[in-house]
């Protein structure tokens, strides 16, 4: 079982190899980097789940020079990610008829405010777009004057990244409009220790391994079963959530369950057990909009 500290985080769970990352994504990584790469890794996985009807979406919170769009420098590898600096309307119509015909499924955005810098009216509509892309899904975007239909709701996920600041301009519309929690969050700073690390690497001119960093996914991961009393012990963090998103906690309660179960498909298992929920809870520290250090 995981444990609080005296700072209010909880402890990494143990395991064997004294590791919660083993298994997940390729690569020799920094500390303060892994946990963002596993999560990264996890909503990846959710694209393939049988129980999921969707892939979860993720949104990146942090200040300016943290890394963000660094560490999601490596979906520009994954064949089954679009990923662009930036969208218009227009992009995003096309790459909608990729994610029908079954070439994509995320769009990853490294630096979300490229987006949000657009006019109004065009910002507007990128949020109304992306907004039905990550839930119910996109059938009719005539009201746009775009063209796109499709006979069934086209679904994709969004893994993008914004500024501290910019989230702070952006948070109430996103929360009044839904888009909010809609995107599951990672929010997350750098204790002094982690700054001293970083700095100390950058005189020493090492070499960054993020741009070497592969993500393992399982396309086709069998059903997996999961207790209800184990997923219940994540109840605490979606009501969490959802009131930090002025509303309900039925999406983050499917988030969550569905990053859970994408850690026991990684692990190669077909059930969900107590170090999975264990490993969820301490990711918790930063699925939320606290900022906790790393």
């Amino acid at each position: 079982m995981v444990g609080k500290r005296r700072d209010g985080q909880v402890n990494p769970p143990r395991t064997k190899s004294n590791t919660v990352y083993q298994g997940y994504f390729l690569g020799e990584v920094t500390h303060s980097d892994k946990p963002i790469l596993l999560i990264i890794n996890l909503v990846l996985q959710t694209a393939f789940l049988k129980s999921c009807s969707k892939p979860i979406s993720l949104l990146l919170i942090g200040q300016p020079g943290i890394g963000k769009s660094r560490l999601l420098s490596p979906l520009s590898k994954v064949d089954f990610v679009s990923y662009v600096n930036d969208i218009t309307p227009k992009y995003l119509v096309e790459f909608l008829k990729k994610v029908q015909s079954g070439q994509k499924r995320f769009l990853a955005i490294p630096d979300f405010t490229n987006c949000m810098s657009h006019g109004k009216n065009t910002r507007t509509t990128l949020v109304a777009i992306l907004r039905s892309m990550t839930e119910e899904g996109v059938t009719d975007l005539s009201d746009y004057h775009l063209e796109f239909r499709s006979d069934r709701p086209v679904r994709a996920g969004l893994i993008t990244a914004i500024t501290s600041s910019s989230y702070q301009e952006f948070r109430q519309s996103w929360k009044s409009t839904g888009f909010l929690s809609r995107l599951l969050p990672f929010s997350f700073s750098h204790s002094s220790e982690t700054k001293l690390r970083i700095m100390d690497d950058i005189d020493a001119r090492k070499p960054d391994c993020v741009s070497r960093v592969s993500f393992k996914v399982n396309r086709h991961p069998k059903d997996v079963r999961a207790l209800e009393h184990l997923l219940r012990q994540l109840r605490a963090y979606e009501e969490l959530l959802s009131r930090s998103t002025d509303s309900l906690p039925y999406r983050h309660q499917i988030q969550l369950n569905a990053i859970t179960e994408s850690l026991a498909i990684l692990k190669g298992k077909d059930e969900v057990g107590q170090e999975d929920i264990d490993t969820v809870s301490w990711l918790s520290n930063w699925i939320d909009y606290s900022f906790r250090e790393i």
